[in-house]
């Protein structure tokens, strides 16, 4: 993956995985399976900012598609633009906790559900980061709001 052309995001702009309902190809589902379980340690260690992306594909596991696996080589290719990124946690400049949250409202066209995120810093560094869909279905935006910054407070505490 040295020579390939690095992508901007980890994702393309309004790209959603939609469900695969064709037979599987389990050849694409073990290739698939092993590129996600590796971003998916990428993710939970070090990377925050592919956490949407790979838990959106992430749910395609089963039976994933072509599209699906193309699109995890599509975060892979943002990698390697981006290798240089890192946590920095500055101890000297007095910087405490701060949390930043958001929602999605009915992003999701299968279900509805939002997709809420949170992450939490201290010293300048992040060292507590979600991207999940929420278990209810908001009905309306300022709910959704609610659900996350719940969700973000309970971390927090």
């Amino acid at each position: 993956m040295q020579n390939t052309r690095p992508a901007p995001t980890p994702l393309p702009s309004g790209y959603y995985p939609m469900k695969h309902t064709g037979p599987i190809d389990h050849a694409l589902q073990k290739r698939f399976q092993i590129v996600i379980g590796s971003l998916l340690y990428l993710m939970l260690g070090t990377r925050p900012d592919i956490t949407f992306a790979v838990t959106q594909l992430a749910r395609h596991t089963a039976n994933p598609s072509p599209d699906h696996l193309s699109k995890a080589l599509y975060i892979c290719r943002y990698l390697v633009g981006t290798q240089d990124y890192a946590l920095i946690y500055k101890g000297e400049s007095r910087l405490g906790v701060y949390a930043c949250t958001d929602s999605d409202w009915a992003s999701n066209p299968e279900d509805r559900r939002l997709q809420t995120g949170y992450f939490i810093t201290v010293a300048g560094g992040a060292f507590s980061w979600v991207s999940k869909a929420q278990r209810t279905v908001a009905l309306s935006s300022t709910e959704a709001k609610y659900m996350a910054l719940s969700d973000c407070a309970r971390q927090c505490v």
